[in-house]
């Protein structure tokens, strides 16, 4: 289920571009999974049709789904689950804030504050 805060100032396609995204890194989208059709989900999601249409545009153009005009949108069949770069993202910043002084407990804290931040 996507999860859109209405009230963020992060535009709403933006907002199902990322969510589809960290469905599929978490597992619960796999590649070949099909994807509500455009109207369904600005149904759902009580948004504009235009909204989804952008958001499919984007993860197209970002090779993450592909669509097909009788059968829907579906995520990419070759797809990693979980990027290589994606795996090592956070490493130059931890490194960073070691040579800061910082201890494990004060990295977890600071990321943990930050995930809140950006998903409640």
């Amino acid at each position: 289920m996507l999860k859109i805060n209405y009230n963020s100032p992060i535009p709403i396609y933006q907002q199902v571009v990322d969510e589809i995204r960290r469905l599929i890194a978490i597992g619960e989208l796999k590649p070949g999974d099909s994807l509500p059709s455009i109207r369904g989900l600005a149904g759902q999601l009580d948004v504009a049709i235009n909204t989804i249409a952008r958001a499919y545009q984007e993860l197209n153009n970002l090779n993450i789904i592909e669509g097909n005009r009788k059968k829907g949108s579906f995520i990419q069949a070759n797809i990693s689950q979980h990027p290589p770069e994606s795996k090592k993202i956070f490493k130059e910043p931890i490194l960073k804030l070691i040579q800061e002084g910082l201890d494990k407990n004060e990295i977890e804290a600071i990321f943990e504050n930050n995930l809140n931040q950006i998903f409640d």
